[in-house]
């Protein structure tokens, strides 16, 4: 019998040894970019930014998107707001309102917005100057933690009321 047509021990080994080492690869390269649990693997990446993000545009326009409910919103108290709003009608911001969400508690409007501790509003003119009404920045929420993992801002313009200018809403949020 001739000994080209059969298979050794050794090439059997050699084979096995290959396909092992190639699965294995294939297996922790799979388990380190898919896992979503894995804080270094790009979809965790991608499933925490695209979470930051629709927190931030979801408050952006939760704020400029209604004048709130009800809509007399900064006379009533925290418990009683159903949605904060900041539009005098559907194309312009209240400067009032704008005033009165700095006077509210952090904590809900927090609640309100869903932002958690991990969240600043501001608002802008276009010159990037910070907006200020009765000498009060509009800015709430708490400073942007710039070491954070993920950052997201949202800008939105809008016209403020009686419409003459135009200000920019900066809706940041992080984690």
């Amino acid at each position: 019998m001739n000994k080209k047509g059969q298979i050794f021990t050794i090439d059997l080994l050699i084979a096995l040894f290959i396909f092992l080492l190639l699965f294995t690869t294939v297996l922790l390269f799979l388990y380190s970019t898919a896992d979503i649990n894995n804080t270094y693997s790009t979809y965790y990446s991608q499933i925490a930014s695209n979470y930051i993000n629709n927190l931030a545009v979801q408050g952006a326009n939760s704020l400029i998107g209604s004048v709130g409910y009800p809509q007399d919103w900064p006379s009533v108290s925290c418990s009683s707001i159903k949605q904060m709003g900041v539009m005098h009608n559907t194309l312009e911001a209240s400067p009032s309102k704008l005033y009165n969400i700095t006077a509210l508690p952090v904590s809900c409007l927090s609640a309100l917005l869903k932002g958690g501790n991990s969240f600043n509003i501001t608002f802008y003119y276009l010159n990037s100057s910070m907006l200020k009404i009765n000498s009060v920045p509009i800015t709430v929420g708490f400073p942007i933690d710039f070491s954070a993992s993920y950052i997201a801002s949202i800008d939105r313009f809008i016209v403020l009321y009686p419409g003459n200018e135009i200000i920019r809403l900066s809706y940041t949020e992080w984690t």
